[in-house]
């Protein structure tokens, strides 16, 4: 498939430097076709990955939520099993003291398995959008912090923060919340152990 792809290409080119473009035109057209079919063959390149792996067990995921986290607590599971029985994929809900108002739920998709880049396909298009759209009512915008590409919402009125990333071109992690400040979103979050994801 990549060699039918590179073969395609190079017969594009010998036709466009055949044509009588300005020298210029030829090499922007070069840089960014080659940029493009970089980006294929990465694409194709983490699917097949993803493809080879095991998912680990949703019993394995729900092991590695911590029982509290920066003053929350976990209080429930929801699993997500419709009729991709391949994805494991597991949400936790915390609470602060009891307070319904103030609530963190982490998402955590295992890619692994031929469906497994159903679940976390928003976090892997997370890597590659720049994105910044910024309202009055709030914001969607990628950028990068903690050493990871991030993809982040936030809704004014009901004081709600989603953040996306993927871990270890893996694991999609989404975290959500209501009622925390932005810092105290990102002080929970670095207290993830996410390195421990890989050894499930």
């Amino acid at each position: 498939m990549k060699n039918l792809k590179l073969i395609s290409v190079l017969f594009f080119f010998l036709g466009l430097f055949s044509c009588g473009n300005n020298s210029k035109d030829n090499e922007r057209i070069l840089g960014e076709s080659m940029k493009t079919l970089k980006k294929v063959n990465k694409a194709e390149d983490f699917r097949e990955r993803l493809k080879a792996l095991e998912p680990v067990t949703e019993q394995a995921l729900k092991n590695w939520f911590p029982k509290n986290l920066n003053g929350y607590t976990l209080t429930d599971f929801f699993n997500f099993r419709g009729s991709q029985k391949e994805i494991a994929q597991v949400a936790g809900i915390y609470y602060k003291d009891n307070d319904k108002n103030t609530k963190l739920q982490i998402h955590i998709a295992d890619g692994a398995s031929n469906s497994g880049l159903l679940a976390i396909q928003s976090h892997y298009m997370a890597q590659n959008l720049e994105m910044n759209n910024t309202r009055d009512s709030g914001y969607e915008k990628t950028y990068e912090k903690n050493g990871f590409e991030v993809l982040e919402t936030y809704v004014k009125k009901d004081d709600f923060y989603r953040v996306l990333f993927l871990y270890d071109m893996r694991f999609g992690v989404t975290v959500e919340s209501n009622g925390l400040s932005y810092d105290e979103l990102w002080q929970t979050i670095a207290m993830l152990d996410v390195a421990k994801l890989n050894r499930l």
